[in-house]
């Protein structure tokens, strides 16, 4: 018997409540009001890579500017790879010289002592010949004497040639296979480099976007891992409304129109622009798109609220057109 009573009283409620809704969604229709809420678009900012954090916390409400920084991790690893980059780049440039340049100026400088040298030589060389080829054309001197002199003379041609040949390649670089070697150490060095201070300016996190603190997850001291939201932003033009229309009333919205919205507390009702309409509706009925049952269709509706809105996120509103 008890039971008999308690599905009863559920039935009766249950009925209570859909009679309610049809009544209320009658009533919309009626005065042209309708039911939503405010809901927020937030930025989650998440840690680019893991460290520990080590600029003061934001606090929640605090506003920030684009570019402003809104947290920093350690760096400590990050300026050592940096300064092994700069060096490695410093060693390629150097090898690339020495590859373009030639010998050193010491190097050249031997070599033109032993040209001054070889000169010399053969200078002498040239004067003992001419005087024994008289003295063997005289016959005062065997005739092997003067080829003796002649070959002398010969070497020392040679020489000075050598040496004037080792000093033009000195003076030029390493051959081109070495060069396009070098200059693209050069190169890969430089990008390693351009990586890691690159990975160096991810250690500090700046605002790609005005805006509020909605709420902040890691403080100064703690580890955060990559990926992990660090803090929640609320930019400018983030706040939207949500309401929903009745099927025969939908044919008065349109993208880009003005609603107003107001909301218990609000001295006057604030403006929004529409910006978004379902496609389908929220809800649906079981069996049939009878005349009746049209009526319990409801599709949603979005419109952004202005940059300076007061409103806050999941407060209840009722929308109307202007």
């Amino acid at each position: 018997m008890i039971k008999n009573t308690k599905k009863h009283t559920y039935k009766a409620a249950l009925l209570l409540l859909l009679t309610w809704g049809l009544f209320a969604c009658g009533r919309e229709q009626e005065t042209g009001r309708f039911s939503g809420y405010v809901e927020a678009q937030l930025l989650y900012i998440a840690a680019p890579q893991s460290g520990w954090i080590v600029s003061p916390s934001l606090i929640g409400g605090e506003q920030v500017n684009n570019g402003e920084l809104l947290f920093q991790l350690d760096e400590q690893q990050q300026l050592a790879v940096v300064s092994e980059a700069q060096f490695r780049l410093d060693q390629a440039i150097a090898q690339q010289r020495d590859t373009t340049t030639g010998a050193r100026e010491e190097e050249l400088a031997e070599l033109e002592a032993q040209k001054h040298q070889a000169r010399t030589a053969l200078k002498l060389a040239k004067s003992e010949r001419q005087r024994w080829t008289k003295l063997v054309a005289q016959g005062l001197a065997p005739p092997s004497r003067a080829n003796e002199v002649d070959a002398q003379y010969d070497t020392g041609v040679a020489k000075l040639a050598a040496i004037e040949a080792s000093i033009e390649v000195a003076k030029l670089g390493a051959r081109e296979q070495l060069i396009k070697s070098a200059d693209a150490a050069r190169h890969a060095a430089q990008a390693v480099l351009t990586q890691a201070r690159w990975q160096l300016t991810q250690r500090r996190v700046l605002a790609h976007a005005g805006g509020q603190v909605e709420e902040v997850f890691y403080r100064q001291g703690e580890y955060v891992t990559q990926g992990k939201p660090v803090l929640a932003l609320l930019p400018a033009h983030a706040l939207t409304v949500r309401f929903f229309v009745p099927q025969g009333q939908l044919v008065n919205f349109a993208l880009g129109d003005t609603v107003k919205v107001a909301a218990d507390g609000l001295a006057q009702p604030q403006t929004a622009r529409i910006f978004h309409i379902a496609r389908s509706a929220e809800f649906t009925p079981p069996v049939i798109y009878d005349q009746q049952s049209r009526q319990k269709l409801l599709f949603m509706v979005e419109a952004r609220l202005a940059a300076n809105s007061t409103v806050r996120p999941g407060l209840p509103v009722d929308v109307s057109l202007p």
